[in-house]
């Protein structure tokens, strides 16, 4: 069954170091001692993209969006983000308008690295706020003050880059939690950037945070705070002029993240460094690299890809990807698209539980569409089971 975008490919790029890791981050990132290592690391990704300028379709289809994530892409030097992108550049075709955003801890940014980006020709920065509240920024061990978050932004957005968006996490134990999420959401929507992301926290394993919770201390709020907190963002953002356009991403008209989108409409997208997990929508196959840096390091100067693993969909797997993907959009799914899936699939539609998720307010059905209602946003990875069973 062919994807539904079929043309373009988005390109993620890996930057394994951080300043100082977070207690509730999984990602693979370590401590940059020295600018050095991040010189081999770039290096690794150049070469390991060059294996790929000989595989389709890496090889023909342009690059529509190219996002360099982490860890922290901002522990890099300006001219390292040059070198990196510039190599990009030389060995992949980019669209004239494609999307280049690279994420940003507020706490490491310079001058001197802003000037990086924009002579890297990168158009969009992902600002990683998280919370404005004092008590949470300090639960979440982030390096930055809600103060230098703010000067970040008027930084950034001063120096004239086409999209700005800011990062937020909810879904924090810590005192007067509401009220500080509110506030935080109202003075984020005063900055008005481009595109907002606002994620619950997810207790991930082998964190500091999941050990924490193993010994009975509490991570997360109850689920009515939790709730509330995600209902008051919803209705800030989208009162102050944002398109709910993605369960958990808000964006000024026109200003969609366009590499967020082909995660979950079914392209192809390619990741390079350790840890990063790719889709190739031409054979349907899923696969991802190793995620230890040294090991992953060590295969690629060995002449190889770096992937440490993969695997070929089968019909039932792309039947609830696809459907569950579709329902993060809040336009929904069209049922059209989904029976086609199911039928592939060997599966009925619509599912028998549809009806009662309808009754009880948690899905919407008409014109042939069917989407989460608010209150069914909230639930949607306890839905996405349900609805795929």
């Amino acid at each position: 069954m062919p994807p539904v975008r079929e043309h373009g490919v988005a390109l993620y790029v890996h930057i394994p170091f951080c300043v100082r890791k977070c207690p509730y981050c999984a990602f693979i990132s370590h401590e940059l001692k020295q600018l050095e290592q991040a010189d081999e690391v770039i290096a690794a990704i150049h070469r390991q993209a060059d294996l790929y300028l000989q595989r389709d379709p890496w090889a023909t289809e342009p690059v529509h969006s190219l996002f360099i994530g982490g860890g922290t892409p901002s522990t890099l030097s300006g001219p390292q983000v040059r070198k990196l992108v510039d190599g990009l550049r030389e060995r992949f075709t980019f669209s004239d308008d494609a999307e280049c955003t690279i994420e940003v801890n507020p706490g490491n940014l310079t001058d001197g690295k802003v000037m990086g980006w924009q002579q890297a020709g990168l158009n969009r920065v992902s600002l990683g706020v998280q919370s404005l509240h004092t008590p949470t920024l300090q639960r979440l061990g982030r390096i930055h003050t809600a103060e230098q978050a703010k000067r970040g932004f008027e930084r950034v957005r001063d120096a004239g880059f086409a999209q700005l968006s800011v990062d937020l996490m909810y879904g924090i134990e810590v005192e007067d939690a509401l009220d500080g999420w509110r506030d935080t959401v109202v003075q984020i929507a005063s900055w008005q950037p481009d595109h907002i992301s606002a994620y619950a926290l997810t207790i991930e394993p082998g964190t500091p945070f999941e050990r924490e919770a193993a010994r009975g201390i509490k991570v997360k709020p109850d689920e009515e705070v939790e709730m509330a907190q995600y209902e008051v963002a919803r209705d800030v953002f989208v009162g102050s002029g944002y398109q709910h356009y993605e369960i958990s991403n808000w964006a000024r008209p026109g200003n969609r993240c366009r590499h967020n989108i082909s995660y979950w409409d079914g392209g192809s997208y390619l990741a390079l460094g350790p840890a990063g997990h790719a889709y190739d929508a031409l054979n349907q196959v899923r696969f991802w690299n190793e995620i230890d840096t040294t090991r992953w390091l060590e295969m690629v100067e060995q002449g190889g890809d770096g992937v440490a693993g993969r695997e070929t969909l089968d019909a039932l797997q792309r039947y609830e990807e696809r459907l569950a993907l579709d329902l993060r959009m809040i336009e929904g799914a069209s049922e059209e698209v989904a029976q086609r899936y199911a039928a592939a699939a060997g599966k009925s539609w619509p599912p028998p539980i549809l009806p009662v998720l309808i009754e009880h307010g948690l899905v919407v059905r008409e014109a042939g569409v069917i989407r989460y209602s608010e209150r069914g946003h909230h639930l949607a990875d306890e839905l996405e089971v349900q609805l795929t069973r």
